[in-house]
């Protein structure tokens, strides 16, 4: 018998958004008298950037306005989502929302035309560096440096003599995972000449992406005796779908805090790791908050209004035993 393949609500979500953009290169009839914005993500096959995109689907939609994603599907690279900035030009835009991937390849070439062309940029997620920041009206999305140093103090709360410490990232480039990991310094207070914290040589480990490189990376971390915490700044090695089985083993040493293991982001499969033990802490960040935001400082813009420089969406801890706080 020949099975019939179901797609999945996220590939789905993601066939829709490229299809849309493909109709509407085409030329088609304008499907409304409302505003199109569009929001490019590092990748749309990165179910964050999905949940950011129908946030502010929907609240572009009660509006009157229009709103699509674009991005390659797969691992997150600069040189296809300055691609898709490029073609998404041709939509001529009321306005352009991007997470940044990286900063200087972008201003040296697809955003010279977005500022030609005049279109207003808000960054979300990830923003430009420092000396790129004159690209954009606006940042809207998490303070990752304060998740950074919420990871670092959440390392202290449960190890308060300090201890080694390894750092698991993903790009090298993403100027979002640079902030965290220079909160998360800061918060262990590296430099200082009284900190109980030292740092894995090796460290930060970049993944680039890969749920199963990250999952490998942190295995091989747990299994070094010179490690005591492990504080990654993304989510990639808990979405690996062998995370239960492979970290499993290690719970008795999770539980006897001997190793503590910290993951910023708190989605849903996060969190039932967490409440199996298989973690200390998850930091989650708000998309569904972050996505309507981005939708309001692009409408906001528009209509020739200004924005805030950042704003920022809020963040939340999870615990093990579960205790949650919130920073708004």
């Amino acid at each position: 018998m020949i099975r019939k393949k179901t797609m999945s609500p996220a590939r789905a979500v993601q066939s829709l958004c490229l299809a849309v953009v493909a109709v509407l290169l085409t030329g088609a009839p304008c499907l409304g008298e409302g505003k199109l914005f569009a929001i490019v993500a590092k990748s749309v096959s990165d179910q964050n950037f999905v949940r950011i995109y129908e946030a502010a689907r929907v609240e572009a939609e009660e509006n009157g306005d229009r709103i699509i994603l674009v991005g390659g599907t797969g691992k997150a690279h600069f040189r296809i989502q300055d691609a898709q900035v490029q073609k998404v030009l041709e939509l001529k835009p009321n306005g352009l929302a991007i997470s940044v991937l990286h900063s200087c390849f972008l201003a040296e070439n697809s955003f010279k035309a977005v500022r030609a062309a005049g279109i207003p940029v808000v960054t979300f997620d990830s923003d430009f560096s420092g000396d790129y920041t004159h690209l954009r009206a606006g940042y809207v999305g998490t303070d990752n440096m304060n998740l950074g140093v919420l990871l670092a103090l959440e390392a202290r709360r449960l190890m308060p003599k300090g201890g080694r410490f390894a750092i698991l990232t993903g790009g090298p480039d993403d100027t979002n995972l640079i902030d965290r990991i220079k909160g998360v310094l800061l918060g262990l207070d590296t430099g200082g000449k009284q900190s109980s914290w030292t740092q894995y040589q090796r460290s930060p480990l970049p993944c680039r992406d890969n749920y199963d490189q990250a999952l490998d990376q942190l295995e091989v971390l747990l299994e070094d005796p010179t490690i005591d915490a492990i504080i990654s700044v993304g989510w990639w090695a808990q979405m690996a779908q062998d995370y239960e089985r492979r970290i499993s083993p290690y719970k008795p040493l999770l539980d006897s805090r001997k190793k503590i293991l910290l993951f910023a982001g708190a989605a849903p499969r996060q969190r039932e790791l967490l409440d199996q033990g298989l973690n200390h802490v998850n930091i989650g960040l708000n998309f569904e908050e972050m996505g309507r935001m981005v939708y309001r400082a692009l409408s906001q813009l528009s209509q020739g209004n200004n924005i805030p420089s950042t704003a920022y969406s809020p963040i939340r801890i999870y615990r093990c035993p579960p205790v949650t706080d919130s920073y708004d």
